[in-house]
């Protein structure tokens, strides 16, 4: 599609008059692609207005996954979830959200002024996110009519919800259901996908072989399309990477190619999980995608922080540590010297360790809720000493990134249980959004307790 019409025109050999302004020059380093950088000219076609190649390309995604529309993002799944909430949210002001969700979803309630409550989540003994608390998303449903519920599958550690369940019950209370699926493009290769929700959004760069942040909004709701699309045209640049977009249609026109190199992961998945290790443990599960690469330091001498550290000296970069664990993203496209390198490098520094009977103690709680998101941010907010801070009202947002999931939302009460959370977190290593040792906090001038 896209490549192919990028190839023939290049053979015409046209002079841009036109932008970007590198001009495709063979001056400038060829290794950055400046070659097929095009904007929107004749036959290009236009990202925010799709007419032609896009349609075709948004066909194919829709396609693939089985769905009625699909919506192409150049910005990520982030530009995707602000669209699709704004886009929801109009009519109701009230959502339910997964109170793990990433930074982006609270983001969106931000500038949509919305109300917002929480779905708990379930943690396993590590603190990694496995499941939602279906009787609290039922209960809440029951009580409040809200425009959408969002919640994330898979998990950023790869562990997947029930969404037929889920979008059963919101079906019942007539709910929108807006996945956050970022970390699942892939699915489909593996069979864990399912198409029950009114919209996904999904990052193709995170899983398979595209350019960061190549995404799409997957939608089953033709009702919101016309919306949904203006939405995604305030949110989204005006002027899309045709580098980026050249990567999803590779995908796209190799799909066979896409499910070889699956099943040659799959494979190798296989032989990773069977190493043996007496003291550090490589989570399985079978609601859990295996190319998450969860590894456990629960009840050994370190931390996740620390592996991370030791992975590195054998020349092994992860994607995210935390107190108990650490977690490597396997792709379709990483190759046997790397699984290699990885299972040398984990039964070599398992050797080195002890059995210990440390512990970490983590969950994502609910604080108390004294303001909505949009109503504390309107409040001046100063910096005080963290260890000052209990009975104050957070006056932004606290998170580690990644994952980029709130463990502080501004408007919530700071409580004993949040300052633990935040002290464990920052004496394992693990960077905070904090500055310094201060969190920020509102200044509410008709109560001075805050």
């Amino acid at each position: 599609m896209l490549n192919k019409i990028i190839d023939n025109y290049l053979k015409e050999n046209y002079y841009p008059f036109h932008m970007p302004g590198h001009k495709r020059s063979e001056i400038f380093d060829s290794n950055l692609g400046y070659g097929r950088d095009f904007t929107e000219i004749d036959g290009l076609d236009n990202l925010n207005d799709p007419k032609e190649v896009f349609v075709d390309m948004e066909r194919k995604i829709a396609e693939t996954y089985d769905v009625k529309d699909a919506i192409i993002s150049t910005n990520g799944s982030t530009s995707g979830i602000l669209a699709s909430i704004r886009a929801i949210s109009q009519n109701n002001k009230n959502i339910l959200i997964q109170r793990s969700s990433h930074k982006a979803v609270y983001n969106a309630c931000l500038i949509n002024k919305l109300k917002v409550d929480y779905i708990g989540v379930k943690t396993n003994d590590i603190g990694a996110i496995v499941d939602i608390s279906f009787e609290d998303l039922e209960d809440k449903l029951k009580n409040k009519t809200y425009s959408a519920v969002v919640v994330t599958s898979p998990s950023y550690e790869g562990y997947i919800l029930d969404i037929e369940r889920i979008y059963k019950i919101c079906k019942k209370y007539k709910a929108k259901l807006i996945l956050d699926m970022a970390h699942g493009s892939h699915l489909f290769l593996t069979g864990a996908y399912k198409n029950t929700f009114d919209i996904a959004i999904t990052s193709f760069h995170k899983n398979l072989p595209a350019l960061t942040p190549a995404a799409a909004v997957l939608i089953n709701d033709e009702q919101i399309v016309k919306d949904l699309r203006f939405a995604m045209s305030i949110f989204q640049t005006s002027s899309p990477s045709y580098l980026i977009l050249q990567s999803i249609d590779y995908i796209l026109e190799n799909i066979g190619e896409m499910e070889i190199l699956n099943q040659k992961l799959q494979a190798n998945l296989v032989d990773l999980y069977k190493i043996k290790l007496k003291n550090l443990s490589l989570i399985d599960d079978k609601n859990k995608d295996r190319s998450k690469i969860l590894i456990s330091t629960k009840n050994t001498n370190i931390n996740g922080k620390t592996l991370a550290n030791l992975l590195k000296e054998e020349k092994i970069e992860i994607e995210m540590a935390y107190p108990s664990y650490a977690l490597l993203i396997a792709s379709l496209c990483d190759r046997d010297k790397g699984f290699d390198l990885l299972k040398n490098a984990l039964i070599k520094i398992d050797k080195t360790l002890e059995k210990s009977a440390y512990l970490f103690n983590f969950t994502y709680q609910s604080p108390q809720k004294i303001y909505q998101i949009y109503e504390a941010m309107d409040f001046d907010s100063e910096l005080i000493k963290i260890e000052n801070s209990q009975g104050r009202i957070a006056g932004g947002f606290t998170y580690a990134y990644p994952p980029g999931i709130p463990i502080l939302a501004p408007g919530e009460l700071i409580d004993s249980k949040v300052l633990e959370n935040i002290n464990n977190l920052q004496k394992n290593n693990i960077r905070l959004n904090l500055v310094g040792k201060s969190i920020a906090v509102i200044i509410d001038k008709m109560n001075k307790n805050c």
